[in-house]
């Protein structure tokens, strides 16, 4: 965080918080009880078509609500639809903000397909509500483009927005106009996760006519953890709100105390040790 601006956004409570918010995301697709804090209710269920050439509809999130904030989550890729939008890697014009640059399609077709949905439940709530826009992985894309559009469209013009382990999303036009935009934006990513150096910055020509290239949305806040996994520990929600906790923990304990249920469990949070070949083992196992 060598970006002072950064330490008048980045909140460690908030970014606990939400990283344990995703994971209910991911557990409102798997069909399992979702568990929200004290306080906090279910305005709305995301669902959106994943998938290119056959989509299909699928969970992706939730808006939930307190007295005081507004929540809106993103969960990341876990069908092989999402696989066939995340690597649809083309781009098309961002379609609701004029000369915006372009966007990555998978995440852009995914977006698009509950965008009028997702707005319409917002305008039912109070602006004088602080708004967040989360999401991890592929999600994180869906809160990047959500994000923008809100506030370009709604009167919810100041989002703060929290992503885990994105991708990059969109070209360097795009990326330049949501910085100016979005002003309370943070991208919290493991320096040992495979998925924030997708896609590339750069695929030259003969690749398309012109090339594609994408960049990073701002400000970024890293973080470090090597569990010998890149596409899973190293990526996880779960390790993500593990890491984030240790800088809380007295906030972690009691959000979580408060709230059973709500707080990933972390268990598979640990080095991946093994070789080709042999039955492998994690710390757990060592007794």
């Amino acid at each position: 965080m060598n970006n002072s601006s950064i330490y008048h956004i980045f909140n460690r409570e908030d970014a606990i918080l939400l990283s344990a918010m995703i994971y209910q995301s991911y557990q409102l697709f798997e069909k399992e009880p979702l568990v929200l804090p004290k306080g906090y209710s279910l305005r709305y269920t995301i669902r959106a078509l994943a998938g290119v050439e056959e989509p299909e509809t699928e969970v992706f999130g939730f808006i939930a609500e307190s007295q005081d904030k507004i929540i809106v989550t993103f969960r990341g890729t876990r069908t092989f639809k999402d696989n066939e939008s995340d690597q649809d890697l083309y781009q098309v014009p961002y379609p609701f903000v004029r000369n915006a640059g372009k966007t990555h399609r998978g995440f852009t077709c995914i977006y698009q397909s509950t965008r009028n949905e997702l707005i319409r439940e917002l305008t039912k709530l109070s602006t004088t509500k602080r708004l967040f826009v989360a999401g991890h992985s592929l999600g994180g894309a869906l809160a990047v483009l959500a994000a923008f559009d809100i506030a370009v469209n709604t009167r919810f013009k100041n989002p703060f927005v929290y992503t885990y382990g994105s991708p990059r999303v969109a070209d360097p036009v795009f990326a330049s106009q949501f910085n100016q935009i979005v002003k309370n934006s943070i991208r919290i990513f493991n320096v040992h996760d495979i998925i924030p150096t997708l896609p590339d910055q750069a695929y030259p020509p003969p690749f398309t006519k012109n090339g594609l290239f994408y960049r990073h949305v701002d400000k970024k806040v890293t973080l470090s953890f090597q569990l010998n996994s890149l596409p899973v520990r190293n990526h996880e929600i779960v390790c993500y709100f593990k890491n984030l906790s240790q800088q809380n923990p007295a906030f972690t304990k009691a959000l979580c105390d408060e709230n059973p249920g709500f707080c990933p469990n972390t268990e598979l949070c640990v080095p991946f040790i093994g070789i080709c070949g042999e039955k492998t083992s994690t710390n757990n196992d060592k007794k």
